[in-house]
């Protein structure tokens, strides 16, 4: 058996959750005698080529598309997707599987047309909530959980706001938008601004009919997070189309310190992107309200000249229990995080963090925003702690809560669920594709 791994990057140019959970399935797979071929496109390259990356196949099919809007609204096709056609024919896979969808001159929906008109049975992983969410939060206006549900006047003035139009501005240009859509005049016929402006509910029902295409496509979705396939459900995504495959770790197993006893000060560990999305301001609002003497926070992630990243630095750069660690490697989180007394997470959005799954294989509790991705896997007060999203001030009340009784930690300890393992995610896609190639019908 083969099967073709399709995404728009891969390591080690590219380093991202994706790219890693690719990877480990990639070799869960080899493990098993299935052969496994990462195929990504070749951006502004005009010939094929191919390496190998820890003994995973890699081919970056020509794409040297010139980029242009029509393009990233899906309605021209980028030239590299006759190559990429030429290589799936060529390559003869059992199956095709679908880890990522872009817009413009990546891997997107046109390419999972071609797969399927060359009746090649295909799967497509949702590892992102981009496909129901044009913002890829689920927060409307950026403040409220959304249920996820399509709604065009809704998620069009949910857009308006965040290109900052808002106000008396944004509500008539969201009447005047809609007003366009019902008539079935659609502004992003114009290449301009104007277009843009007025075309929301166009490329959000764009959108809508993608993702039921998609599911027309696909014999099976994968959804990594169970709550991501109530919100697909509300889309009217059937039900018997999607599987639930969870995360898991390559590997599960780490030394973890149980303490009878803990004492202050609390050592608190962030590691991950450093986003507004990730909310580590939240986190350190919260610490440097704290008595320095009773909390301590080090920080892992990307150090980079961004913005975000050189103003928060420069506010704590006099702060001696807040101390920026740079970049820790994916195999060295596990043993990074048993350092530690606790994990927080204070993302404005989340799919299905795997650090929570790290953290736990560590024997470290977490706290984290109740976000739809950390509620599903912590719950307050049992395993870890939840506090409101985007909140600092209820993030500092819970803080202050563990400062004053740390040995809630050691508690917490106890029900702290074993770690699900890579393992597991290669045997239930085994499973997957053996059942689906064996009632799959070419004509």
């Amino acid at each position: 058996m083969k099967i073709i791994f399709c995404l728009h990057h891969f390591l080690p140019d590219f380093v991202g959750g994706t790219e890693i959970y690719v990877s480990n399935l990639a070799k869960q797979l080899q493990q098993n005698n299935i052969e496994a071929v990462v195929l990504i496109p070749n951006l502004g390259i005009d010939k094929t080529e191919e390496y190998i990356h820890e003994g995973i196949r890699v081919i970056r099919y020509a794409e040297n598309s010139i980029e242009d809007r029509a393009m990233i609204l899906g309605k021209k096709k980028p030239d590299g997707l006759q190559e990429f056609s030429a290589i799936i024919k060529n390559e003869n896979p059992g199956l095709v599987h679908f880890h990522e969808l872009a817009p413009g001159r990546g891997i997107n929906l046109f390419h999972v047309e071609e797969v399927h008109i060359l009746k090649i049975p295909l799967v497509i992983t949702f590892h992102v909530p981009f496909y129901t969410c044009l913002r890829g939060s689920l927060l409307y206006k950026g403040h409220t959980k959304c249920d996820g549900k399509i709604n065009i006047k809704k998620c069009t003035a949910c857009m308006y706001q965040q290109k900052n139009i808002t106000g008396i501005k944004g509500t008539l240009l969201n009447e005047v938008a809609m007003a366009l859509f019902h008539f079935h005049i659609n502004p992003t016929r114009l290449n301009s601004s104007v277009g843009t402006a007025f075309g929301f509910p166009f490329v959000i029902d764009k959108m809508r009919k993608d993702l039921l295409r998609l599911t027309f496509l696909a014999e099976k979705i994968v959804v990594i997070a169970d709550w991501y396939r109530e919100v697909l459900k509300r889309n009217h995504v059937p039900n018997d189309k999607m599987i639930y495959i969870k995360q898991g770790l390559p590997n599960a197993k780490a030394a973890s310190h149980i303490s009878t006893e803990i004492t202050l000060p609390i050592r608190v560990v962030y590691i991950g992107r450093i986003t507004p999305l990730k909310g580590l301001h939240l986190l350190i609002e919260a610490v440097l309200q704290l008595p320095p003497e009773k909390i301590f926070l080090d920080i892992y992630g990307n150090d980079t000249a961004d913005n975000y990243v050189s103003s928060w630095k420069e506010k704590t750069k006099d702060t001696k229990n807040i101390n920026w660690k740079g970049k820790v490697a994916s195999s060295a989180v596990i043993g990074t995080l048993s350092n530690y007394h606790l994990l927080c997470i204070p993302s404005v959005f989340e799919m299905s963090p795997l650090v929570i799954q790290e953290a736990f294989a560590a024997g470290l509790p977490v706290l984290a925003s109740d976000v739809y991705g950390n509620a599903e896997q912590i719950k307050d007060a049992e395993n870890g702690w939840l506090f409101r999203q985007n909140d600092p001030v209820d993030l500092k009340f819970k803080l202050e809560n563990i400062i004053r009784n740390p040995n809630l930690i050691v508690e917490v300890k106890k029900n702290i669920p074993a770690a699900n393992t890579f393992e597991k995610v290669g045997t239930d896609h085994i499973a997957l594709y053996s059942s689906l190639l064996n009632n799959y019908k070419r004509d």
